[in-house]
Formats: structure tokens, sequence, C-alpha cells
């Protein structure tokens, strides 16, 4: 009798789980706080926030470019992950000695050059992980999405409460328990060898398709880039007081949590590329909501749209780029989706945004992010039902099971 052959466990969920529980509790307070401390303790106007945010973004195009092919042609993604979290934790609390643009400018580019590569390192290993063994990345990464709650509710409590600093203690330790977890994960685990063709070029692989796809993301992303940098200060314009807007964040993140319950089977139904073009519908509609009905209730019920505007977008998007990338460069298309989004399109979108609400306020804003995610959203639709998974995506399950 043929005995069966397993897959040989990668890692386990749980230390994955905890991993993006560590390191997007860093999230929950910088999201939502650090444009808020910028206004108030430094002084920035909405278009100077804008373009800090922007050059935080706009070190993300580094990442397929730098951090992509080292990572994939090396085996030194903990080495890469550790001193991410270890300088992205020191550097934030640097904040609290800014007192104006020209001081708060080098910080956020040390910040984004930094940062901005983690999350996508995190996404390729479980996805890798999970090619290998089985599982749902949305389930997964949920846990994260829990920590930005979890982070997120206990900034605006302490800030509720005078304590102004608090969330880059926060931070500093989040990212400090980030650091430890990766170091308890097995050397197999992190530090394997990705790329055994040294010659397979990435950005010659790319089908039509997918092109297109990441055009869509980028304008989804400058669609939503508005959002993530000024939804706090929209929530001070309409009377949201600082305790209310840590549970509109969060419950923003529940909404989110929700579908990454639900997205596994979503994803076996209708495939990750349509479920990535209900995220830019999704967003649309989110941010017209905003600009129609400026109230707390109105925020509140936009928030929960927060699960296809972000849910769906974002496990949709990394669903379709590994599937997409060539085998032995998934790290490289991760941080292709995250430069175009997180990259130019936060850079772009944080700008513009910044200097519509500076002119003309935060619904003009808001309905130029409607209109913008509406476009993404046709753009996605002219190749949705070309979309196929290659076979690119079934030789890396082979090369990851081989290891």
């Amino acid at each position: 009798m043929r005995r069966a052959v397993r897959c040989p466990a990668i890692g386990s969920p749980v230390r994955y789980a905890v991993l993006y529980f560590a390191h997007f509790l860093a999230f929950g307070v910088y999201n939502p706080y650090l444009p808020l401390y910028l206004s108030r303790q430094v002084g920035l106007s909405q278009s100077q926030i804008g373009s800090v945010l922007a050059l935080f973004g706009a070190m993300g195009l580094a990442g397929p470019f730098l951090w992509g092919p080292i990572t994939d042609r090396t085996s030194r993604r903990r080495m890469l992950l550790v001193a991410g979290f270890a300088m992205s934790g020191a550097l934030y609390p640097l904040y609290l000695a800014v007192g104006g643009m020209a001081q708060v400018v080098p910080l956020a580019i040390a910040m984004g050059l930094v940062m901005t590569p983690l999350a996508p390192l995190l996404d390729d290993m479980l996805l890798r992980h999970i090619r290998a063994t089985g599982g749902e990345y949305g389930r997964t990464r949920l846990w994260g999405s829990a920590a930005f709650i979890v982070g997120s509710m206990a900034a605006g409590w302490l800030l509720g409460r005078g304590f102004v600093r608090s969330q880059f203690a926060i931070f500093a330790a989040a990212e400090a328990a980030a650091i430890a977890v990766i170091l308890a994960f097995p050397d197999r685990e992190v530090n394997y060898r990705a790329a055994e063709r040294k010659d397979l070029h990435f950005w010659r692989a790319l089908s039509g398709p997918f092109v297109v796809f990441l055009v869509a993301a980028f304008l989804g992303r400058v669609a939503s880039a508005g959002y993530y940098a000024f939804f706090s200060l929209y929530l001070e314009s309409i009377g949201v007081g600082d305790s209310m807007k840590g549970v509109a964040w969060a419950l923003g993140v529940v909404a989110e949590i929700g579908m990454m319950l639900v997205a596994g089977r979503i994803l076996r139904r209708i495939g990750a590329y349509r479920l990535f073009l209900w995220g830019l519908v999704g967003s649309a509609v989110r941010y017209a909501l905003y600009a129609v009905w400026p109230t707390a209730t109105g925020a509140m019920v936009g928030q929960l749209l927060h699960s296809f505007a972000f849910g769906a977008f974002f496990i949709g998007g990394v669903t379709v780029v590994s599937e997409f990338s060539p085998p032995g460069r998934t790290a490289t298309g991760q941080l292709a989706f995250s430069a175009l989004c997180l990259g130019a399109g936060n850079t772009i979108g944080s700008l513009v945004s910044g200097y519509v609400a500076d002119l003309w306020g935060y619904r003009a804003m808001y309905l130029a992010s409607a209109a913008l995610a509406v476009a993404a959203s046709l753009v996605a639709l002219a190749v949705a039902r070309r979309v196929t998974a290659p076979a690119a995506a079934a030789a890396e399950v082979e090369a990851v099971r081989a290891t």
C-alpha cells in the first residue's frame, strides 16, 4: 500500500496570528492619530499633513526595486523584518521632538523607508504558508485587524483623557513585541530560498490583465488616501469627540474582520479578481456617503463599508498578486502591489486630498474620492472576464512544497 505523502508544516497559524497582531497594533495608533498630533501639537495644515503622509508613502516605491529583489534572491527575511520593526519602533517616538514641517519631513521619509516593506513581506510569508499547508488568508490576517481595533480604541481613550504621548509608547511596544515573535519562528519558515531561477525577470513576466489590475489598484488607493489621511480630522469637523473617533475607526475594522471571515468562501465562489472589484465599488459608495451625509451617524454607517473598501480590495488584491507573480518572485509581486498602493497611490492621493480639503473642504474631497473609485472600477471591469490564475501559481505551489 502506498503511503500518503504529507506536506511538512511550514509554520503554526497561531504564530502568524500573533505576529500580525503585534505589528498591526502599531498601525492602530499610527493611522488615526498621527494626523491629529501633527495638526494639534505641531500646527501643520491639511495640505502639509497630506504632504507628510505622501512622503511616507513615496518611500514604499523602493519596495519592488530594493526590498523585493533582496528578499527573493537571499534568505535574509528575518534580518530585514527585525531591522524594520526595530527602526520603525525607534523612529516613531521622535515625532514628540519635532517643532515644524522642516523637522517632520526627514522623519516621515525615514519612517516610510523602513516601515512600508513590512506588511507586504508578512503577507508573502503567510501566503506561502497557505499555499503549502492550506488555510485561508483572511482568517489569519483578521488578527491584524483586531489589533488595529485595540490600538485605535486604546489610544483614543487615552487621548480623550489628556495622554497625548500615549500613542508613541503603544507603537514602540507593539514593534518590540513583533521582534520577539519573529525571532521565535523556526529558521525554515522565514529564511527560505524563494527564487531558484535567478534570471527570471519580474516585470517582463507580467500579463496584460495583471498590468490592468495594477493600474486599477493604484487608482483605487489614490481614491482612498484622503480617507486614511483625514478621516480623524473629518470627524472632528463634524463634531465627533476623541473617544468616539477611536470607536469609529474600530467599527470600520470590525466590518473588515467580518469580510475576512467569509472571504475564503467568496474567493472560491467568484475568484480573487472579482472580490477586488467589489472592493472598488464599495469604496465609491462609501466616500459618496461621507460627502452627502456629513454627520456622526453617516460616518458610522460609512465605516461599515470598510468591509469592501479595505477588506475585499485588499484580500482580493494580495491573492491576485500571489496567483499572477512569476514563480520565486512573490515577494517582489507583493511589494510591487504595495508600492503602487501604499507608495504611489498614497503619495499622490494624500497630496491632492490635502489641497482639495484646504481649498473646498472635506465634502468636496470625498466626492472626488468617490469619482476616482468609480473610474478605478471601470478600469478593473475592462478585463474582469479575461482574468484567470496562470500556471505560475501552480508552479509556485510545487516549489514551496519541495522546500
